[in-house]
């Protein structure tokens, strides 16, 4: 699998590759890709590379030797068929989801999950998240990167999330919406001091039923198949919880919450018996989530026949 290469996503690529992968799944293998994709080889690897980060694509070998088939998800099917929820990313709450589906386990880009899920600061500087993905791949006992790959990956990452002209034009100028789609969503931006403050609230403004179908999606983690609770101080705190990776404070997610639960009586919040804020959900968690998530976006599942939620009961 190739990597990121120098490339983070941009608009149109996740589209442009499931649509290209639904007539054909040995795209990545022709020899006219670069034609068909309309961009250069260095560019192919890495639209391959985001399709499957995002999980909008699998790769699968019929027999020992064989090139790897790409087909598409039903995830990806969900999101980016002509009657799905979003297939042009027309809506910030679809690049939040995209962003959370992205850190989701297994995270295929080490460099974002250490930044947002581990590493303990707020204000960004290259080399030393170079130096904390490193040593937290030597410790977890993860296959040896170099530096410079490392850095690369870094690099990428503060491209992806941050607006190209710091402390000028906003970030709804045309070059950032085609060049770097996720800089809309204000995880991160640039300062006079040459670091990158990561932002603390920039989730305050996803959509409550995204935010609630991360929750729900984390819970599912630990107790997939049955109805439950989780702490609200897990879903904020925890490494990877909806907390780090969303960047949303606690009364912007119990609002999320109790909007989704006012529409939604398999959800509720609710405090124990010493004043902590508990999520309680009367089914299955992932199921719940997606109920809340697909009643965003009009009914899709219905509308295409399709499962979505059964490739994240299998993350």
């Amino acid at each position: 699998m190739p990597g990121t290469g120098s490339y983070s996503p941009r608009y149109g690529w996740l589209l442009k590759t499931y649509l290209a992968l639904k007539e054909d799944p040995h795209l990545f293998t022709s020899a006219d890709a670069v034609v068909r994709l309309g961009v250069g080889k260095s560019m192919v690897d890495s639209m391959r590379f985001w399709s499957a980060a995002f999980r909008l694509s699998d790769e699968v070998r019929h027999r020992p030797g064989a090139a790897r088939d790409v087909i598409p998800t039903d995830r990806a099917r969900w999101l980016l068929e002509d009657d799905g929820a979003d297939p042009y990313l027309e809506t910030d709450g679809s690049l939040w989801l995209l962003h959370w589906w992205l850190l989701s386990p297994p995270c295929m880009v080490p460099a974002w999950y250490y930044t947002f899920c581990m590493s303990p600061w707020t204000r960004l500087e290259r080399e030393r998240l170079v130096h904390g993905v490193q040593s937290v791949t030597a410790s977890t006992g993860g296959r040896p990167t170099s530096n410079d790959m490392i850095r690369r990956d870094v690099n990428c990452m503060l491209r992806m999330y941050t607006q190209s002209r710091p402390g000028g034009q906003p970030s709804t100028v045309t070059e950032d919406i085609f060049d770097r789609p996720f800089s809309v969503l204000g995880l991160m931006s640039h300062d006079l001091e040459g670091t990158v403050p990561l932002s603390r609230r920039a989730g305050n403004s996803a959509p409550a039923a995204v935010l609630a179908y991360t929750c729900l999606a984390y819970a599912a983690r630990y107790q997939p198949d049955r109805p439950g609770q989780m702490a609200l101080s897990r879903l904020l705190h925890d490494d990877a919880g909806p907390g780090r990776v969303m960047r949303v404070k606690p009364g912007a997610l119990r609002r999320a919450l109790d909007i989704t639960a006012r529409a939604h009586r398999n959800l509720a919040v609710v405090e124990d018996g010493v004043g902590q804020q508990i999520l309680t959900f009367s089914a299955p968690p992932l199921a719940v989530a997606w109920e809340v998530l697909d009643g965003l976006y009009g009914d899709v599942r219905q509308r295409l026949g399709i499962h979505p939620e059964r490739e994240d009961s299998a993350s």
